[in-house]
Protein backbone atom coordinates (compact mmCIF):
# COMPACT_ATOMS: atom_id res chain seq x y z
CA UNK A 1 0.00 0.00 0.00
CA UNK A 2 2.80 2.43 0.94
CA UNK A 3 4.66 1.76 -2.31
CA UNK A 4 1.47 2.27 -4.34
CA UNK A 5 0.86 5.61 -2.62
CA UNK A 6 4.46 6.64 -3.30
CA UNK A 7 4.15 5.83 -7.00
CA UNK A 8 0.80 7.62 -7.22
CA UNK A 9 2.20 10.72 -5.48
CA UNK A 10 5.14 10.78 -7.89
CA UNK A 11 2.81 10.48 -10.89
CA UNK A 12 0.60 13.29 -9.60
CA UNK A 13 3.62 15.55 -9.10
CA UNK A 14 4.86 14.82 -12.62
CA UNK A 15 1.45 15.57 -14.14
CA UNK A 16 1.15 18.82 -12.19
CA UNK A 17 4.61 19.91 -13.32
CA UNK A 18 3.81 19.16 -16.96
CA UNK A 19 0.64 21.28 -16.81
CA UNK A 20 2.20 24.20 -14.93
CA UNK A 21 5.25 24.36 -17.17
CA UNK A 22 2.96 24.48 -20.22
CA UNK A 23 0.74 27.33 -19.06
CA UNK A 24 3.70 29.33 -17.70
CA UNK A 25 4.97 29.64 -21.26
CA UNK A 26 2.17 32.15 -21.82
CA UNK A 27 2.88 34.44 -18.85
CA UNK A 28 4.92 36.72 -21.10
CA UNK A 29 1.86 37.19 -23.29
CA UNK A 30 -0.19 38.03 -20.20
CA UNK A 31 2.37 40.67 -19.15
CA UNK A 32 1.80 42.44 -22.46
CA UNK A 33 -1.85 42.95 -21.58
CA UNK A 34 -1.96 43.74 -17.84
CA UNK A 35 -0.01 43.69 -14.57
CA UNK A 36 0.79 40.83 -12.24
CA UNK A 37 -1.75 41.69 -9.55
CA UNK A 38 -4.62 42.17 -11.97
CA UNK A 39 -3.69 38.81 -13.44
CA UNK A 40 -3.80 37.20 -9.99
CA UNK A 41 -7.21 38.70 -9.22
CA UNK A 42 -8.78 37.58 -12.49
CA UNK A 43 -7.19 34.15 -12.25
CA UNK A 44 -8.78 33.73 -8.83
CA UNK A 45 -12.16 34.89 -10.17
CA UNK A 46 -11.95 32.22 -12.86
CA UNK A 47 -10.44 29.47 -10.70
CA UNK A 48 -12.70 29.57 -7.63
CA UNK A 49 -15.96 28.85 -9.54
CA UNK A 50 -14.19 26.05 -11.42
CA UNK A 51 -13.10 24.49 -8.13
CA UNK A 52 -16.57 24.84 -6.62
CA UNK A 53 -18.13 23.14 -9.64
CA UNK A 54 -15.49 20.39 -9.52
CA UNK A 55 -16.22 19.84 -5.86
CA UNK A 56 -19.95 19.61 -6.47
CA UNK A 57 -19.62 17.24 -9.45
CA UNK A 58 -17.12 14.95 -7.69
CA UNK A 59 -19.03 14.97 -4.43
CA UNK A 60 -15.94 16.08 -2.52
CA UNK A 61 -16.36 17.95 0.75
CA UNK A 62 -15.30 21.57 0.31
CA UNK A 63 -15.89 22.78 3.86
CA UNK A 64 -12.54 22.85 5.74
CA UNK A 65 -12.00 20.23 8.40
CA UNK A 66 -9.70 22.54 10.36
CA UNK A 67 -9.91 26.13 9.15
CA UNK A 68 -7.01 27.57 11.23
CA UNK A 69 -4.60 24.91 9.98
CA UNK A 70 -5.83 25.27 6.41
CA UNK A 71 -5.40 29.04 6.66
CA UNK A 72 -1.84 28.63 7.97
CA UNK A 73 -0.96 26.24 5.15
CA UNK A 74 -2.55 28.48 2.51
CA UNK A 75 -0.74 31.54 3.87
CA UNK A 76 2.65 29.81 3.87
CA UNK A 77 2.33 28.56 0.27
CA UNK A 78 0.88 31.85 -0.95
CA UNK A 79 3.61 33.94 0.68
CA UNK A 80 6.22 31.75 -0.97
CA UNK A 81 4.65 32.10 -4.40
CA UNK A 82 4.09 35.85 -4.06
CA UNK A 83 7.68 36.46 -2.91
CA UNK A 84 8.80 34.50 -5.95
CA UNK A 85 6.67 36.66 -8.25
CA UNK A 86 7.93 39.80 -6.51
CA UNK A 87 11.55 38.73 -6.99
CA UNK A 88 10.94 38.49 -10.72
CA UNK A 89 10.61 42.28 -10.73
CA UNK A 90 14.21 42.77 -9.61
CA UNK A 91 16.09 39.56 -10.42
CA UNK A 92 16.64 37.45 -13.54
CA UNK A 93 14.31 34.48 -13.82
CA UNK A 94 17.27 32.09 -13.41
CA UNK A 95 18.16 33.47 -9.97
CA UNK A 96 14.54 33.64 -8.82
CA UNK A 97 13.88 30.10 -10.03
CA UNK A 98 17.02 28.71 -8.44
CA UNK A 99 15.88 30.12 -5.09
CA UNK A 100 12.34 28.83 -5.36
CA UNK A 101 13.56 25.33 -6.14
CA UNK A 102 15.47 25.30 -2.88
CA UNK A 103 12.11 24.18 -1.42
CA UNK A 104 13.12 20.47 -1.27
CA UNK A 105 16.11 21.44 0.88
CA UNK A 106 13.79 23.30 3.24
CA UNK A 107 11.38 20.36 3.25
CA UNK A 108 14.18 18.02 4.28
CA UNK A 109 15.44 20.42 6.95
CA UNK A 110 11.99 21.12 8.36
CA UNK A 111 11.17 17.40 8.38
CA UNK A 112 14.01 16.85 10.80
CA UNK A 113 13.72 20.03 12.88
CA UNK A 114 9.95 20.33 13.27
CA UNK A 115 8.63 16.79 12.90
CA UNK A 116 11.64 14.64 13.88
CA UNK A 117 11.26 12.72 10.62
CA UNK A 118 14.61 11.47 9.39
CA UNK A 119 15.15 11.08 5.66
CA UNK A 120 18.37 9.08 5.86
CA UNK A 121 21.78 9.76 4.36
CA UNK A 122 20.74 8.65 0.88
CA UNK A 123 17.61 10.78 0.98
CA UNK A 124 19.54 13.85 2.11
CA UNK A 125 22.11 13.33 -0.65
CA UNK A 126 19.31 12.93 -3.21
CA UNK A 127 17.77 16.26 -2.24
CA UNK A 128 21.14 18.00 -2.45
CA UNK A 129 21.79 16.37 -5.81
CA UNK A 130 18.40 17.48 -7.10
CA UNK A 131 19.13 21.08 -6.11
CA UNK A 132 22.51 20.89 -7.86
CA UNK A 133 20.77 19.63 -10.99
CA UNK A 134 18.31 22.52 -10.82
CA UNK A 135 21.20 24.99 -10.67
CA UNK A 136 22.76 23.35 -13.72
CA UNK A 137 19.49 23.71 -15.56
CA UNK A 138 18.74 27.27 -14.44
CA UNK A 139 22.38 28.45 -14.65
CA UNK A 140 22.18 31.56 -12.41
CA UNK A 141 24.79 34.29 -12.82
CA UNK A 142 26.89 33.74 -9.68
CA UNK A 143 29.04 36.81 -10.37
CA UNK A 144 26.10 39.20 -10.08
CA UNK A 145 24.35 37.85 -6.99
CA UNK A 146 23.14 40.52 -4.55
CA UNK A 147 21.25 40.70 -1.26
CA UNK A 148 18.04 40.53 -3.27
CA UNK A 149 18.97 36.95 -4.08
CA UNK A 150 17.67 36.04 -0.61
CA UNK A 151 14.13 36.85 -1.77
CA UNK A 152 13.66 33.71 -3.88
CA UNK A 153 15.39 31.66 -1.18
CA UNK A 154 12.75 32.95 1.22
CA UNK A 155 10.14 31.93 -1.36
CA UNK A 156 11.57 28.42 -1.35
CA UNK A 157 11.48 28.33 2.44
CA UNK A 158 7.82 29.39 2.70
CA UNK A 159 6.77 27.10 -0.14
CA UNK A 160 8.59 24.15 1.43
CA UNK A 161 7.06 24.95 4.82
CA UNK A 162 3.60 25.02 3.27
CA UNK A 163 4.16 21.61 1.72
CA UNK A 164 5.23 20.25 5.09
CA UNK A 165 2.03 21.59 6.65
CA UNK A 166 0.05 19.88 3.90
CA UNK A 167 1.35 16.50 4.98
CA UNK A 168 1.29 17.00 8.75
CA UNK A 169 -1.72 19.29 9.29
CA UNK A 170 -4.02 18.99 6.28
CA UNK A 171 -4.24 15.32 5.34
CA UNK A 172 -7.96 15.32 6.15
CA UNK A 173 -8.65 18.21 3.79
CA UNK A 174 -9.70 17.44 0.24
CA UNK A 175 -7.41 18.45 -2.61
CA UNK A 176 -10.05 20.91 -3.83
CA UNK A 177 -10.23 22.56 -0.41
CA UNK A 178 -6.44 22.91 -0.35
CA UNK A 179 -6.47 24.46 -3.83
CA UNK A 180 -9.25 26.87 -2.85
CA UNK A 181 -7.22 28.01 0.12
CA UNK A 182 -4.29 28.99 -2.10
CA UNK A 183 -6.35 30.74 -4.78
CA UNK A 184 -8.44 32.71 -2.28
CA UNK A 185 -5.35 33.80 -0.35
CA UNK A 186 -3.40 34.85 -3.45
CA UNK A 187 -6.51 36.51 -4.92
CA UNK A 188 -7.03 38.56 -1.76
CA UNK A 189 -3.38 39.59 -1.74
CA UNK A 190 -3.61 40.44 -5.44
CA UNK A 191 -6.65 42.65 -4.86
CA UNK A 192 -4.87 44.57 -2.10
CA UNK A 193 -1.72 45.03 -4.18
CA UNK A 194 -3.75 46.02 -7.26
CA UNK A 195 -5.34 48.84 -5.26
CA UNK A 196 -1.91 49.94 -4.06
CA UNK A 197 -0.37 49.85 -7.54
CA UNK A 198 -3.32 51.71 -9.04
CA UNK A 199 -2.63 54.59 -6.65
CA UNK A 200 1.16 54.36 -6.98
CA UNK A 201 1.71 52.83 -10.43
CA UNK A 202 4.96 51.73 -12.02
CA UNK A 203 6.09 50.53 -15.40
CA UNK A 204 7.06 46.95 -14.51
CA UNK A 205 4.82 43.88 -14.64
CA UNK A 206 4.81 43.70 -10.86
CA UNK A 207 3.89 47.38 -10.39
CA UNK A 208 1.42 47.89 -13.24
CA UNK A 209 -1.92 49.51 -12.27
CA UNK A 210 -5.43 48.47 -13.24
CA UNK A 211 -6.17 48.49 -16.95
CA UNK A 212 -9.28 47.62 -18.92
CA UNK A 213 -9.02 43.84 -19.56
CA UNK A 214 -8.70 42.91 -23.22
CA UNK A 215 -10.25 39.82 -24.77
CA UNK A 216 -6.76 38.34 -25.20
CA UNK A 217 -6.00 38.91 -21.51
CA UNK A 218 -9.23 37.20 -20.47
CA UNK A 219 -8.59 34.13 -22.63
CA UNK A 220 -4.98 33.83 -21.48
CA UNK A 221 -6.03 34.22 -17.84
CA UNK A 222 -8.75 31.60 -18.27
CA UNK A 223 -6.12 29.21 -19.68
CA UNK A 224 -3.95 29.90 -16.66
CA UNK A 225 -6.86 29.39 -14.28
CA UNK A 226 -7.93 26.05 -15.76
CA UNK A 227 -4.35 24.77 -15.88
CA UNK A 228 -3.57 26.03 -12.39
CA UNK A 229 -6.71 24.46 -10.92
CA UNK A 230 -5.74 21.10 -12.37
CA UNK A 231 -2.09 21.37 -11.35
CA UNK A 232 -2.61 22.73 -7.84
CA UNK A 233 -5.22 20.08 -7.12
CA UNK A 234 -2.89 17.33 -8.34
CA UNK A 235 0.10 18.55 -6.34
CA UNK A 236 -2.00 19.01 -3.21
CA UNK A 237 -3.19 15.42 -3.51
CA UNK A 238 0.41 14.29 -4.05
CA UNK A 239 1.53 15.91 -0.79
CA UNK A 240 -1.48 14.49 1.03
CA UNK A 241 -0.65 10.87 0.20
CA UNK A 242 3.11 10.97 -0.39
CA UNK A 243 6.25 11.74 1.55
CA UNK A 244 6.94 15.51 1.23
CA UNK A 245 10.67 15.03 0.56
CA UNK A 246 9.92 12.60 -2.27
CA UNK A 247 7.19 14.72 -3.84
CA UNK A 248 9.37 17.83 -3.64
CA UNK A 249 12.12 16.11 -5.64
CA UNK A 250 9.67 15.08 -8.35
CA UNK A 251 8.54 18.70 -8.58
CA UNK A 252 11.95 19.37 -10.13
CA UNK A 253 10.48 17.80 -13.26
CA UNK A 254 8.89 21.21 -13.80
CA UNK A 255 12.28 22.36 -15.09
CA UNK A 256 12.55 19.46 -17.51
CA UNK A 257 9.02 19.96 -18.82
CA UNK A 258 9.62 23.71 -19.11
CA UNK A 259 12.60 23.08 -21.40
CA UNK A 260 10.63 20.62 -23.49
CA UNK A 261 7.64 22.94 -23.87
CA UNK A 262 9.92 25.86 -24.74
CA UNK A 263 11.42 23.81 -27.54
CA UNK A 264 8.11 22.43 -28.81
CA UNK A 265 6.26 25.75 -28.66
CA UNK A 266 8.93 28.31 -29.49
CA UNK A 267 11.87 26.30 -30.83
CA UNK A 268 14.11 27.37 -27.92
CA UNK A 269 16.99 24.90 -27.60
CA UNK A 270 18.53 23.69 -24.34
CA UNK A 271 22.31 23.67 -23.93
CA UNK A 272 24.49 20.75 -22.84
CA UNK A 273 24.83 21.83 -19.20
CA UNK A 274 21.05 22.04 -18.87
CA UNK A 275 20.66 18.50 -20.21
CA UNK A 276 23.21 17.32 -17.64
CA UNK A 277 21.12 19.05 -14.99
CA UNK A 278 18.05 17.16 -16.15
CA UNK A 279 19.90 13.85 -15.86
CA UNK A 280 21.08 14.77 -12.36
CA UNK A 281 17.52 15.67 -11.34
CA UNK A 282 16.25 12.33 -12.63
CA UNK A 283 19.00 10.53 -10.70
CA UNK A 284 18.08 12.37 -7.51
CA UNK A 285 14.44 11.33 -7.89
CA UNK A 286 15.44 7.69 -8.31
CA UNK A 287 17.69 7.88 -5.23
CA UNK A 288 14.93 9.40 -3.13
CA UNK A 289 12.43 6.77 -4.26
CA UNK A 290 14.97 4.04 -3.40
CA UNK A 291 15.58 5.59 0.00
CA UNK A 292 11.87 5.72 0.80
CA UNK A 293 11.36 2.12 -0.33
CA UNK A 294 14.21 0.94 1.91
CA UNK A 295 12.75 2.79 4.89
CA UNK A 296 9.31 1.29 4.21
CA UNK A 297 10.76 -2.21 3.99
CA UNK A 298 12.70 -1.69 7.22
CA UNK A 299 9.54 -0.53 9.00
CA UNK A 300 7.61 -3.59 7.81
CA UNK A 301 10.46 -5.88 8.93
CA UNK A 302 10.30 -4.42 12.43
Amino acid sequence: MQLNQTLMAAGLALAASAILSFIDNFVTAVSQEAGLWQFQVFRTLFAVPLLLVAGRVSGRVIRPVNLPRLAARSLAVSVGLLIYFASLGTLPVSQAGAGLFSAPLWVALLSVVLFRQGIGALGAFAVMLGFAGALMLLQPDLHNLTGLSLMPLAAGMFYGFGMMLTRHWCTQESAITLALGIFVTIGAAGLIMLCVMTHWPGDAFISAPWTAPSTRFLWLTLLQAVGSVCAVTLIAQAYRIGNPSLVAVFEYSFLIFASLWAFLLWGTATNALAWVGMAVILASGIMMATSQKEKANATVAL
